[in-house]
């Protein structure tokens, strides 16, 4: 065992510069080699270097010198990161003053998102909130209650926009009155943005489009601004020549159900 770890200039600033992950490393490595100095490989050729290694992490060069290790140079192996998908979020609104509103549709709808990868889910509720709000308390679910959800659908779409995640590269919009929507049919649009790149993505079955809509973030502020009871749809009129459409086998991007 030596009194001291000493860094050269060099070591020093190369140990500052890692991360607390790789820095954690390094100090219990510097701790072994003062427990033990010698375990280090002699360079040969090298005046007097050795290297310490621990597994395939850290790789220290030092010297030895009376009382301490002269420690000359620090590497270590960077943490491999896969990597990461875009991360998608999804605005169900469900805020009108109908029966859907209440209960278990809506479950299923966000059953179905949450099922097909969707990273942040946000549900917009209005009338009969607390009835909703017991249908989805088992779910990931971020919840907001829109208070002038008579006052178009837009009002619910900023409401639910404001709750988006920030980090997020799409958010895909639906209405609440769809619970059968599937998560293949939205693993299937998810996959089309991400493969096309394309600042829209719109479901169709025989030629008709349906929900859930595909919308790049870039076009967050223009949703931002839609007013009355249009939600997303004047946004897609506007960037027409960009969107994409995927052709659904299923009529479920369709279907809805009605106030009884």
């Amino acid at each position: 065992m030596v009194n001291r770890i000493f860094l050269s200039s060099r070591a020093y600033s190369g140990l500052c510069h890692l991360a607390p992950r790789e820095r954690l490393i390094v100090r219990k490595a510097l701790h072994q080699l003062r427990q033990n100095p010698g375990a280090g490989l002699r360079l040969w050729g090298r005046d007097g270097l050795y290297l310490y290694e621990t597994g395939t992490e850290a790789k220290i060069i030092y010297r030895l010198a009376p009382g301490q290790v002269q420690v000359l140079g620090i590497k270590v192996a960077k943490e491999y990161r896969a990597p990461s998908r875009k991360k998608i979020s999804a605005i169900v609104l469900a805020a009108g003053k109908t029966s859907y509103a209440d209960s278990q549709p809506v479950s299923y709808l966000a059953e179905a998102l949450l099922s097909a990868g969707i990273d942040d889910l946000v549900v917009v509720l209005g009338s009969n909130a607390e009835q909703a709000k017991k249908a989805l308390c088992s779910k990931d679910v971020k919840i907001v209650v829109n208070p002038d959800y008579e006052h178009g659908l837009s009002k619910s779409l900023r409401y639910g926009l404001k709750m988006v995640s920030r980090d997020s590269s799409a958010v895909l919009l639906t209405l609440g009155n769809r619970p059968f929507i599937t998560a293949k049919m939205v693993g299937k649009l998810v996959k089309a943005y991400e493969e096309k790149k394309a600042s829209v993505v719109v479901p169709i079955y025989s030629q008709m489009r349906g929900h859930p809509v595909v919308f790049d973030t870039v076009l967050v502020p223009e949703l931002l601004r839609a007013r009355g009871n249009a939600g997303g749809r004047s946004v897609l009129w506007h960037h027409s020549r960009e969107l994409r459409q995927v052709e659904m086998e299923d009529a479920g991007i369709l279907e809805k159900i009605w106030e009884n």
